[in-house]
This record gives structure tokens, sequence and C-alpha cells, in this order.
């Protein structure tokens, strides 16, 4: 692992960049070997190798001309060491499955980050896409 992430929220930014890159090597690189990540539709992958491999095909596929923009939202540090990073970001250039322009889509990516030696790892992703005009259901109280 040659990356070397020096401040928590770092991470985020070094996410969007391989990601608009498409190099998934350096975006596995970003992850713990034991790292979690749960993508906008609920899939879970549970190592960086499941990680990078389910990057690296959507990436030679759906994502191939996609651009992933945006802001370090929240840093948030849980312990000595170990952070979490909300990214809220703007997805563009995305094909859905039947290879015809997606649109573009807004989430909030949400990173757990821990200090290793080799600098700020991710530990756990969860990404959600943020549904417009969503309204949350009335309080019983």
């Amino acid at each position: 692992m040659s990356l070397m992430i020096s401040k928590s929220e770092d991470a985020a930014s070094a996410f969007a960049d391989a990601w608009n890159r498409h190099d998934m090597g350096d975006f596995a690189a970003l992850f713990a070997d034991d790292a979690n990540f749960v993508n906008v539709v609920g899939m879970w992958w549970k190592s960086r190798t499941e990680i990078e491999r389910a990057h690296r095909a959507t990436h030679e596929t759906m994502f191939r001309d996609s651009r992933l923009e945006g802001v370090v939202s929240s840093v948030v540090e849980l312990a000595p060491g170990l952070a979490s990073v909300h990214y809220t970001w703007t997805l563009t250039g995305a094909s859905a499955p039947d290879g015809s322009p997606a649109g573009t889509r807004e989430g909030i990516l949400l990173l757990i980050v821990k200090e290793e030696q080799s600098g700020w790892r991710i530990k756990v992703a969860q990404n959600t896409d943020i549904v417009p005009r969503a309204i949350a259901p009335p309080s019983r109280r």
C-alpha cells in the first residue's frame, strides 16, 4: 500500500480521486484489509478484496465514465485515531443497466476511518442515495 492519508477527512477526497481516475487498485488501498462497505442498494462487502472486486466490475461497466464530486460535510472524532467522515456527493456520467444515461445522483457517504502506521484507512463505509422530495412520516408522539 503506497497511499498515505495524513488526516482523517482526506480519506473522502482520496476516495473521490481514485473513483474519478477509475483506479480500483488505489481505491482499494484506501481500505483496511478487514473493511466493510455497504453500498446504496444494500450490497455488503466484507473485505478489501471484495470491495476492490465489486468496484472494479462496476467501473468497467456502469461507472466507466462517471465522475464523483463532493464535500466533506462532517468530521467527528470518535476516539483518538478513530473518526467518522460524512461526504456529501454528486455523481454524474453513470449508465443504467441497459446502457442509457443514468442521470445525476446525489448522496451521503459515511466513512469510519482509523489511523494506522500506514496512515488513515477506511474501516467502514456506508453509502446512501438522497431520494428527492422524500418526506419523513410525522412523529406519533
